[in-house]
C-alpha cells in the first residue's frame, strides 16, 4: 500500500501510517477528515490530530470530541468601558 495515493502527499512523498490499537492504519489527513465529518461545528487543525496520534493509540481517544479548538480571545470592550476610558483620558488632560 506504499504506492497508493492515500499514503502519499501532493509532492509524492510517503505519508506516515499510524497503527491504532484496533489494527487499522490511518494517516494524519485521514484522521483529520474523519474528525471533521464527525464534529462538523468544530474547527479541527492538523496540530490537534498530530498531538492526539502521538499521545494515544486508542481509537476512542483519538476520535473523541475536541474540547478547545481555538485559542482564547480577549473579551470584547463594552460601551461603558469605552465611556470610562474616554472620561479618564479627559480627566488626565485637564
Amino acid at each position: 500500500m506504499v504506492g497508493s495515493s492515500s499514503t502519499r502527499d501532493g509532492r509524492g512523498k510517503p505519508l506516515r501510517v499510524y497503527q491504532l490499537d484496533d489494527g487499522t492504519g490511518w494517516t494524519i489527513y485521514q484522521i483529520q477528515n474523519k474528525l471533521k465529518s464527525k464534529w462538523k461545528n468544530k474547527d479541527i487543525a492538523l496540530h490537534i490530530v498530530r498531538a492526539r496520534v502521538r499521545k494515544h493509540t486508542d481509537p476512542d481517544k483519538i476520535f473523541a470530541k475536541p474540547i478547545v479548538t481555538r485559542p482564547r480571545t480577549v473579551p470584547t470592550q463594552t460601551e461603558a468601558d469605552r465611556d470610562r476610558e474616554m472620561m479618564n483620558l479627559a480627566l488626565r488632560n485637564i
